[in-house]
């Protein structure tokens, strides 16, 4: 069997199991399990492969069959061209967050700071220092295991204390500090609705993917504590779920801000904007 043969294969095994994309899906795990760039399987496409390696394909493409997201089987995700280590401890990145990191470099001024909550991956943060050095950033996680992933991201990406990582609840972590962007991508999604969504988010962590209150309960939390730790025309930038605008605004308008909502490269709000009225 050639390595162009496994990629035609793998990828009808996958599509039968759900993927979504199961032709890109079968070349990352195959090109994982080769140890192969991508492009290989395209140039060496007639080449043989070993009763061995297609061994080690079938492991992976069994675990992707069962609906294990690919990046917790290859270990790393692609989020703002930049290469990140995933657990399933830490969501893994998805391009619609992406959004949060332009918004956070658009209105970041000059030498500013920028507080992320809940940082995960460290995929936020990082993306913004890398394009934004003389930004401050701060970025925290209620998780331990979380912050580890997010640190050794951090040494990986930009060297050692590039960010300050902090490890508490909400604004626990950071005291009295004053920031000029605070960003979230936030737990937002309604635990009653666990039952209903993919099965890829069984794997990821619960308690970074659902909110109480139909989702709200963290975003509310965050807006609520704002603005003790929002410098003077300082925003808050925060991931939502597609119907929540209404919701937001109302919470956000309740506490001074003037909101604008930003859509994702699929058309769905994704973002709120948080201002504070002059």
């Amino acid at each position: 069997m050639t390595l162009r043969d496994i990629v035609q294969e793998t990828a009808r095994t996958l599509e039968r199991c759900g993927s979504s994309s199961p032709r890109l899906d079968a070349e990352v795990l195959i090109a994982h399990a080769l140890g192969l760039e991508r492009y290989r399987l395209m140039v060496d496409g007639d080449r043989q492969i070993s009763e061995s390696e297609r061994e080690k394909i079938g492991v992976l493409a069994a675990r992707r069959s069962g609906g294990e997201p690919v990046a917790y089987i290859t270990g790393m995700k692609e989020f703002y061209s930049i290469d990140f280590r995933v657990t399933p401890d830490v969501l893994v990145p998805r391009p619609e967050t992406e959004l949060l990191v332009d918004l956070a470099l658009f209105y970041a001024p000059r030498n500013g700071s920028m507080l992320e909550i809940g940082t995960g991956s460290g995929a936020i943060a990082i993306s913004v220092k890398r394009n934004r050095p003389d930004i401050r950033v701060v970025a925290t996680d209620i998780s331990e295991r979380a912050l580890d992933v997010a640190v050794k991201n951090s040494d990986m990406v930009l060297g050692p204390a590039a960010i300050t990582f902090a490890y508490g609840d909400m604004y626990a972590p950071i005291g009295s500090g004053t920031f000029d962007i605070i960003v979230s991508n936030p737990p937002y999604i309604d635990p009653a609705m666990r039952r209903t969504l993919q099965r890829e988010l069984s794997y990821e962590p619960y308690a970074a993917l659902y909110a109480e209150d139909g989702g709200m309960a963290a975003i509310r939390a965050i807006i609520d504590g704002a603005a003790a730790h929002c410098e003077d025309g300082g925003v808050i930038i925060l991931e939502i779920g597609a119907e929540q605008a209404g919701r937001v605004r109302d919470e956000g308008e309740l506490h001074g801000y003037e909101l604008s909502f930003f859509r994702d490269y699929a058309g769905f709000q994704r973002a709120a904007l948080l201002k504070m009225r002059k």
